[in-house]
């Protein structure tokens, strides 16, 4: 117990930094241990034990944060329930100071996982050299393990705030510095793109642990990060070495497709997901009250536009729906028509199993909030896939761009192709725009179209020259929303989500550094 107590005692201390109040009262008074930091890392115990925090501590930062920062911006999603938070995200009116959305805006929660990475790094080294308890192999991992989920956090800030504090070493008391200064973005990319090498070199090849980073999630982190800065040749070279680590395999049926988010540990696509027990954590993840539970009107709900693309996809000689996305992902009994579905609140099932002894499409078992348990994926094989397919395509390899997207229909039961025929003039926009939207159909509620939207044409580009995907989507769909902002002029910075007012009180080299146009 008390080893548990010294990581929530570490959580705090970093949380003086970026502005956690009751963290600094809790400072004020006794401490929980005697135990200091640096006399804890004595044996596969203490390594253990440090290691299930940190990913205790990536559960708690992405539980409901990954589907916030990485979905409902996004064209996948409307306002389903009622509130503010919703209908101040979907309409793109975000503040740094407004009290319904600053569970969103704050980073306090990455950047309490970046230290506990931080406290990894820096004593896991110790106990390889000393072969402590006999587990310098054991710790060589942990060690890996640790690099690359500092990368992924840090990967995460960048997308959303930008330009990011940089701490590479663990707080360990206070007479320490603890007001830092944002980083330029370039920065940023370097410590993400050298701790991923870092962690290449040390972490383990076990491929059939999907709740843990290993050799395979590195190899697709590298590759999203490469194809967020459009570096198409290395990210061939990761998404290759991925494919290879993972030996990873598409399945071929529907039935499969939706296990990969019922029982990951036992499928051929899983690479990485978020483990979340209601039995270890005491109460249910968040995506439930996001997209689909027993106990609440979901906060939000695919738009109608998505249920109709998968509908529209059908056999070309029965015309009958053939993807069979669309029965692993909406109750197509209760919502058969698009005038129905628009009129509900739609519930998404795609992480919901179906409903025992009833036809595939005619309904899921929702978990309530307090009992959801959904292994989110992080990264999973399609996802690789088809950002490789995107590199292919910018690299002039246009046929196997295309036989990607064209395997990853085939498995859901959809056969009809995209020819390389079918295109002409600007070829690889087009094909990247088959992808992107064949990406949208596969992984949505998964927070991936964001960043997808922002990743497309001029990026850190604040101008009406950036982020042309991002606009040429969103803008028309703002417009038609009730005091919706669209990207455009000086609202363009509102592609980032502004510094949470609170990081400033905190942290005094921060201030004058607020993402344009949000106020401090």
């Amino acid at each position: 117990m008390k080893k548990i107590k010294i990581i929530v005692t570490t959580i705090c201390l970093f949380g003086l930094l970026m502005s956690l109040t009751y963290c600094k009262k809790f400072l004020q008074q006794d401490p929980i241990s005697t135990v200091a930091p640096d006399k804890f890392w004595k044996d596969k115990n203490d390594a253990a034990t440090w290691m299930a925090g940190i990913y205790n501590q990536i559960q708690t930062t992405l539980s409901s944060a990954f589907f916030d920062w990485g979905e409902v911006r996004s064209d996948n999603v409307r306002v389903g329930g009622t509130g503010n938070a919703q209908q101040t995200m979907i309409s793109n009116t975000l503040s740094g100071n407004d009290a319904d959305i600053n569970g969103i805006t704050t980073w306090t929660n990455l950047y309490t996982t970046i230290s506990l990475c931080n406290y990894g790094i820096k004593y896991f080294p110790g106990m390889i050299e000393s072969n402590a308890d006999g587990g310098a192999a054991v710790y060589r991992d942990y060690l890996g393990q640790c690099y690359a989920l500092r990368a992924l956090m840090y990967f995460y800030g960048l997308r959303i705030w930008g330009k990011l504090p940089l701490l590479t070493a663990p707080i360990e008391n206070l007479s320490q510095e603890t007001e830092v200064a944002r980083s330029p973005v370039g920065q940023v990319r370097a410590r993400i793109e050298s701790d991923i090498d870092s962690s290449l070199l040390l972490i383990s090849s076990v491929t059939t642990q999907r709740f843990y980073m290993q050799k395979a999630a590195v190899y697709a982190l590298q590759t999203d990060v490469a194809m967020w800065f459009q570096d198409y040749n290395k990210a061939l070279t990761a998404s290759q070495n991925c494919i290879t680590e993972s030996k990873c395999q598409l399945v071929t049926n529907i039935a499969d497709w939706k296990n990969i988010f019922l029982t990951p540990a036992t499928s051929s696509e899983a690479i990485f997901n978020l483990f979340w027990s209601v039995i270890e954590r005491g109460n249910g993840v968040g995506v439930c009250s996001k997209v689909g539970s027993a106990s609440n009107t979901n906060q939000y709900e695919p738009r109608t536009f998505i249920w109709q693309r998968l509908k529209d996809r059908v056999d070309p000689i029965s015309g009958k729906s053939i993807d069979g996305r669309f029965w692993a992902i909406f109750d197509t009994l209760s919502y058969n028509t698009a005038e129905a579905y628009d009129a509900a609140v739609a519930q998404m099932g795609k992480y919901s199993p179906w409903k025992a002894n009833a036809p595939i499409g005619t309904g899921f078992t929702f978990q309530g909030n307090s009992d959801c348990s959904v292994a989110i994926p992080i990264y999973r094989f399609a996802d690789v896939l088809l950002l490789r397919a995107e590199a292919l395509a910018h690299t002039n390899k246009y046929q196997d761009a295309l036989d990607i997207v064209n395997n990853i229909r085939k498995r859901v039961g959809y056969t009809v192709t995209a020819k390389l025929a079918d295109y002409s003039g600007d070829i690889t926009s087009g094909i990247e725009r088959t992808i992107l939207e064949e990406r949208q159909l596969e992984l949505i509620g998964e927070g991936k179209r964001w960043f997808d939207l922002c990743r497309i044409g001029k990026i850190y580009d604040y101008t009406d020259n950036g982020y042309g995907y991002l606009r040429e989507t969103m803008n028309p769909i703002l417009a038609g929303t009730t005091g919706g902002i669209q990207f455009s002029g000086a609202n363009m910075g509102r592609v980032l989500f502004p510094i949470n007012s609170a990081a400033f009180n905190a942290n005094h080299k921060l201030l004058g550094d607020q993402n344009p146009p949000y106020d401090e």
